[in-house]
């Protein structure tokens, strides 16, 4: 009995004791919430304090110190030069960011009136160090140390004045260049990708890639729907699709340069641009519309023109280097010495370009308006489809074309007619070969010519030869480099034995 008396009195004074313990807690926590308040009012109280301002257009030289940057910049004519490379282009826009940023210097508050220990603001070694100085020679320092790990800014030094302040965070992200980044970037051309009329790349190792829009058709493969003509890396001429040129020309618009690495050019190799991995050269025009004090007339319409647009012609062209440690490629641009640094992904386009992908899926589809004739040889045998053109005159006088068609010598219904042919242009591309292959001896399954009506121009030939269960060879009289499929090419052979029989 005695036991469990002595255990009770001793639950309760242990119960006692947490409670006391709690409401000391309890106060501890309200006087520090109380205390708190009371310092972020006095912080907020402390807050924009305006320590330094300067007139900055009276500044004649700014010095800085950063990362790999100890540069002094001096005016010249309106214009901020290096001291000790006059010849240097300089990013006008860096410096004038920098002297705006201290033309009014605020903290937020101070830290310390008189730190003995800089070091541990990061400020025995700021990460960045400026130096203003005004036509009268008064000057103006500030320098910039450790990021704040509690409220967001920086620690700060201001005309050196023993002071430690925190600063806004701009002070740190503003004085934040490199060497590198003070070197004026020229900027890239403005291109408007549909604008581009000609792509060139030209390879030190692997083949090159050229690409025209033949919008005159001066080669007898381009029409007005299919314009773009690829005329490398082939011997030959390759009509190409024109929405997949469209992506194309938007790989060719962009000549954006990252950072100015040499100004000098005189040590090319070293970014191997002496002897080049790569050029990439493109033709483009641009557009200029003005109003005409004078209207004019339209000779074809007769209606008024108030505007007038012109088209000029322009090229751009830049060589390719070796790349960086971050993968960027080195550039120059023809006629400059500069070197430049280009972003990876926006030259592996340019350079990567697959010929076969940008094909037009057709391989022959001549308008059935220019042909006369087309002779289709299947196994042997011969069959032809031929369209005869007569001029008549209507009821109403005019005179027009009157088309007869024929399948073999009898003539047939219009319908049936252009549904063959629609079903004979309809042969494509499926596969490029990736190996040699050997056709000597092998005779064509499918031949198909189509004889223009322009005589001047020459027939239109394909020709598809077996290969294995799944492929025809496709043969437009230049070398053999590609596939067709074969239950495609026998369907088109089945439609010209049977024209338009019913099974």
């Amino acid at each position: 009995m005695a036991k469990r008396k002595k255990k009770n009195a001793f639950t309760l004074v242990s119960l006692f004791v947490v409670m006391v313990i709690l409401l000391g807690v309890y106060f501890w926590y309200g006087n520090r919430e109380k205390s708190s308040d009371t310092e972020d009012d006095d912080t907020e109280q402390k807050e924009n304090i305006t320590v330094a301002t300067i007139d900055t257009e009276q500044a004649q030289s700014i010095h800085y110190v950063g990362k790999d940057a100890d540069i002094t910049f001096i005016l010249q004519d309106g214009t901020w030069i290096s001291e000790n490379d006059p010849n240097r282009p300089i990013h006008q826009d860096r410096v004038k960011n920098m002297l705006n940023l201290v033309k009014e210097i605020n903290a937020r508050r101070i830290v310390s009136e008189n730190a003995e220990n800089l070091a541990e603001y990061g400020l025995n070694q700021p990460k960045a160090y400026l130096k203003v100085t005004l036509n009268d020679d008064t000057t103006l320092t500030l320098k910039v140390g450790d990021e704040s790990s509690g409220i967001s800014g920086y620690y700060g030094i201001v005309n050196d004045d023993g002071k430690v302040y925190l600063l806004n965070a701009t002070y740190g992200t503003g004085l934040d260049y490199s060497d590198i980044e003070f070197t004026a970037v020229e900027e890239g051309p403005d291109i408007v990708a549909a604008n581009i009329d000609y792509i060139q790349v030209l390879k030190r190792d692997g083949d090159d890639f050229e690409i025209i829009n033949d919008k005159n058709h001066k080669y007898n493969i381009s029409s007005d729907l299919y314009p773009w003509i690829i005329t490398k890396p082939y011997e030959e001429m390759y009509p190409a699709d024109t929405g997949k040129v469209s992506d194309l020309q938007s790989s060719f618009s962009n000549f954006d340069y990252q950072a100015c690495v040499d100004y000098s050019g005189e040590n090319l190799d070293q970014y191997g641009l002496d002897d080049p991995i790569a050029s990439i050269y493109i033709k483009y025009f641009e557009t200029k519309t003005e109003t005409l004090e004078e209207p004019e007339t339209d000779p074809k319409t007769g209606e008024e023109i108030k505007e007038k647009t012109t088209y000029v012609d322009k090229e751009y062209k830049i060589y390719v280097g070796n790349q960086d440690e971050d993968g960027d490629y080195y550039v120059r641009k023809e006629g400059s010495h500069n070197v430049y640094t280009m972003r990876k992904s926006v030259i592996d386009k340019m350079l990567e370009v697959e010929p076969f992908e940008l094909f037009r899926s057709f391989i022959l589809i001549p308008n059935i308006d220019n042909v006369n004739k087309v002779d289709i040889v299947i196994d042997g045998t011969t069959y032809t489809m031929e369209m005869k053109r007569n001029p008549v005159t209507n009821e109403d006088g005019e005179e027009e074309t009157q088309v007869t068609y024929y399948y073999n010598g009898n003539e047939v219904e219009e319908e049936v007619f252009k549904d063959v042919y629609q079903k004979l242009i309809s042969a494509k591309y499926d596969a490029k070969i990736k190996e040699d292959i050997n056709t000597e001896g092998i005779k064509p399954y499918l031949t198909i010519t189509y004889h223009l009506i322009d005589e001047s121009k020459s027939p239109q030939t394909v020709s598809f030869l077996p290969y294995n269960d799944s492929f025809y060879l496709i043969d437009i009289g230049h070398p053999i480099r590609f596939f067709a499929d074969k239950r495609q090419i026998e369907s088109i052979a089945k439609a010209v034995m049977e024209f338009g029989r019913e099974d």
